[in-house]
């Protein structure tokens, strides 16, 4: 019997051991990731949704001019097969006509509203923009051709993933696009397609890998994702803390609670894989989102990120400043 105790305490102790090892460093076994794409601290979410009308050329422009690192899309294929970007196969919601983007022709697809609700915000966005109508990725990927741009496949149709992977390696675009599907077999399709351009990961992984942090095994857990996108869950109370009963609010403080881990963000980053989440639209919701380190926020209105990017630049040399005036008196 103190044989057996022995052996279990034996293997307890060198499972604490390898593990701890290959959570502080993960590369021993696993291939650093590299952070293949260039910075993603900001992105605009389906082009900047809060300031111009969603996934529209005048919003991708806008965002791209304010300087963003990142705009995030999701794409449908029409009836001729080509690859434009909308959030919905179904077109009532953003333009207010019946019908499929898949069962339409390019050129018979309407002009986008000119006022939509946002996803993530409960607020409105109207917008008058000389151009409302849908864009083809071919052309988003002509106009801005070194911004990273994170894709999202939706429906993920074979057809759809070889067609947007054709259109990623015509313009050269290997190293400054991310794609993937919040579906992990339609993720593994990507993946299959074309396993060198960067992929983000869907929610089936996401929550495997905060199942194998919690259970002590995420340094032998494999990943092929490099970017890991999560929403962060106190910008939920942000929005909808008067329709939210008292225990939906616990829950989200436990969701958020569990989900925003700097030490599992710490650990990934170590792998080359860079946090990303999703979408903060305040101020509030900036400042706590770096307080745990995140490599980047998507948000529907990148003109107030940016701006309080700035801002907090300012103050950070203001205080530079006075410290310095302080010391040099201090000297004198």
């Amino acid at each position: 019997m103190e044989l057996i105790w022995m052996i279990v305490v034996a293997v307890v102790i060198v499972y604490l051991i390898v593990s701890t090892v290959l959570f502080l460093f993960p590369t021993i076994i696993h291939r650093d990731h590299g952070n293949k794409v260039g910075s993603l601290k900001i992105s605009a979410h389906r082009g900047g949704a809060g300031e111009f009308i969603e996934n529209t050329m005048p919003a991708f422009n806008h965002s791209a001019q304010l300087g963003v690192d990142m705009l995030e899309i999701d794409v449908q294929e029409t009836k001729d097969s080509v690859i434009v970007i909308s959030h919905d196969n179904d077109m009532y919601r953003s333009t207010g006509q019946k019908g499929l983007i898949s069962d339409t022709l390019f050129n018979d697809l309407p002009p986008y509203s000119n006022h939509l609700f946002l996803q993530f915000d409960r607020v409105q966005c109207v917008s008058s923009q000389a151009d409302y109508s849908f864009v083809k990725l071919d052309d988003l990927f002509e106009y801005h051709k070194e911004i990273v741009i994170h894709i999202d496949t939706k429906d993920g149709k074979p057809s759809l993933v070889n067609s947007v992977s054709e259109l990623i390696v015509k313009h050269d675009r290997l190293k400054n696009t991310v794609w993937g599907n919040m579906s992990e077999a339609k993720n593994d399709l990507c993946y299959s397609v074309n396993p060198d351009i960067t992929m983000f990961m869907s929610i089936r992984k996401v929550i495997f890998t905060y199942l194998m942090f919690y259970l002590g095994l995420i340094g032998f857990y494999p990943m092929k994702e490099s970017v890991f996108d999560i929403p962060m869950p106190s910008s939920i109370l942000e929005q909808f803390r008067d329709v939210l009963s008292g225990w939906q609010k616990i829950l989200v403080h436990i969701a958020h609670f569990l989900m925003m881990n700097r030490l599992l963000f710490w650990h990934l980053r170590r792998r080359g894989i860079k946090v990303v989440v999703f979408v903060l639209n305040k101020e509030e919701s900036f400042s706590a989102a770096e307080k745990y380190n995140v490599d980047g926020i998507m948000t529907d209105f990148p003109s107030r990120l940016i701006k309080y990017h700035n801002d907090k630049k300012e103050n950070n040399g203001s205080d530079v400043g006075e410290t310095s005036q302080i010391l040099g008196k201090v000297e004198e």
